[in-house]
């Protein structure tokens, strides 16, 4: 007989994504069970994080945790992509490289100081769901003691590109593997991170927190199924690839200490990432381009607003279907958004325009409506203004403190979704006041009244942001 286990809510995958839930819905006062498979810490790839991380590490109480665990900052980046390399120092604050087994773990244990119940290794397999209106989710598990079975009332799938789940995929890019593996020599490597558009890949390469250079290449997977086809070994294509680089070709006089290994870089999204009784996140819900090295910062991210929706979807069911409306448009939203970003970021490599690795990695950008483009105005204080003809409110499902609920939100084609606050303004009632021929002046003037709470010059640069964005357009 397998041993039962109870909870509220069971999150499959202890990685960013299913921490994150699991610690924000404990923190909410749910019963969590987090199953993970593996024993932390477990190697990973994908130790970049970009500057971003920081607002997600503060909101979960991590940045002291995160700066003592010796992590390496990356502040500067060396880039040959449009023509040649550029040297370049990033912005204050840094990005950051982590070992993931060891970042993984923190934010797991985390989690589980907030009272979300671990179950480490267990493997899951397929669950399924209890007939009729209500009916708990199923789960076996293998672990090392034997065989278990958990009974949840909500499943949050965060197994990454797993996807216990299933349901389907839609692809939003090509076929696209990473060969990748870590080097060392005698002195150690620079401190930058490296970019390189080479004529059929992309490479990317950066100082380890261990001192060892983890270096990436990312290749059309026919090109490699045909490489091997032709005998050449991983490990042979893999220096061939770095040894043609302009800035990596010094690296394969180094150590090869670690790969070369192989993994899908493929980007794809499920069409339907929550539904009755589960909702999916991280790479279990999409997978981003690797060239924006914001995939776990994402993964953090869209997990935290999934903790609210599951969190609004048990507690309150009248709000239900809100709260998978508003997850689900933040899916698709943040899908075609990167998508584009990484097309138009491909199309940019034009001394390897023609090779079909890039051309069908590429595509041009869709022009906005000319009022959208209108946010290249200037703010000018005298100038009679009108909402933009493109802009109206629209009931929408927005998060509320820690609950999804439908208020009045501003959409418009520059927008990527419909906006109900703008720093923590609600933004509708002040929309309902703009008169055609109203001044910036006058409307930051009427906005302070309205808003005791607000200062004259956060209305003043509310009223400047909708004017930079093109809502508020010349009358």
């Amino acid at each position: 007989m397998s041993e039962r286990l109870a909870a509220e809510i069971c999150v499959l995958g202890g990685g960013p994504a299913g921490a994150v839930a699991a610690w924000k819905l404990a923190r909410l006062g749910h019963a969590v069970l987090i199953v993970e498979r593996s024993p932390f810490p477990r190697p990973h790839v994908g130790a970049a994080l970009s500057p971003g991380i920081w607002p997600q590490l503060d909101l979960l109480g991590l940045t002291d945790a995160v700066c003592a665990a010796g992590f390496r900052p990356t502040a500067a980046a060396v880039i040959r992509w449009v023509g040649d390399p550029e040297a370049t120092r990033h912005p204050d604050p840094p990005g950051l490289m982590v070992d993931r087994g060891r970042f993984d773990r923190l934010l797991l244990r985390h989690a589980e100081a907030a009272g979300a119940r671990v179950l480490q290794p267990a493997s899951a397999l397929k669950p399924h769901r209890e007939a009729g209106e209500g009916g708990e989710w199923i789960m076996p598990l293998r672990t090392p003691e034997g065989g278990r079975e958990v009974r949840a009332r909500f499943l949050v799938d965060a197994s990454g590109r797993a996807a216990r789940l299933g349901g389907g995929r839609v692809r939003t890019g090509p076929l696209t593997l990473a060969l990748h593996g870590t080097w060392a020599r005698p002195g150690g490597w620079g401190e930058e991170t490296m970019t390189e558009a080479g004529e059929d890949e992309w490479l990317w390469a950066a100082p380890q927190p261990d001192g060892a250079l983890s270096a990436m290449a990312f290749v059309d997977a026919g090109r490699y199924r045909a490489a091997r086809m032709a005998g050449i070994s991983r490990e042979a294509l893999y220096r061939g690839l770095l040894a043609r680089s302009a800035l990596l070709a010094e690296t394969v006089r180094a150590r090869l200490t670690g790969g070369p290994d192989l993994c899908d870089a493929t980007c794809w999204h499920s069409p339907q990432p929550v539904g009755e009784g589960f909702l999916t996140t991280g790479e279990a819900a999409f997978t981003l381009d690797p060239l924006s090295s914001t995939g776990v910062q994402k993964a953090m991210q869209t997990a935290w607003c999934g903790a609210i929706a599951v969190h609004t979807i048990l507690s309150r069911p009248a709000h239900a279907a809100a709260a998978q409306r508003f997850y689900a448009e933040g899916h698709f939203a943040t899908v075609a958004r990167h998508a584009a970003w990484a097309a138009e970021l491909y199309a940019t490599a034009r001394r390897h325009a023609g090779r079909p690795f890039w051309h069908q990695r590429a595509a041009t950008a869709v022009p906005l409506p000319a009022e959208a483009r209108s946010e290249t105005l200037k703010a000018d204080s005298g100038r009679g203004l009108r909402l933009s003809a493109a802009a109206s409110l629209l009931d929408t499902p927005c998060i509320a403190g820690d609950l999804i609920e439908t208020r009045r939100a501003l959409a418009h084609p520059g927008l990527e979704r419909p906006v109900a606050y703008l720093d923590g303004v609600e933004i509708a009632p002040l929309l309902e006041t703009v008169l055609p021929g109203a001044t910036l002046d006058e409307l930051a003037a009427v906005w302070s009244r309205r808003l005791p709470s607000s200062s004259p010059r956060q209305a003043a640069t509310l009223a400047a942001w909708l004017v930079h964005q093109g809502i508020l357009v010349p009358a």
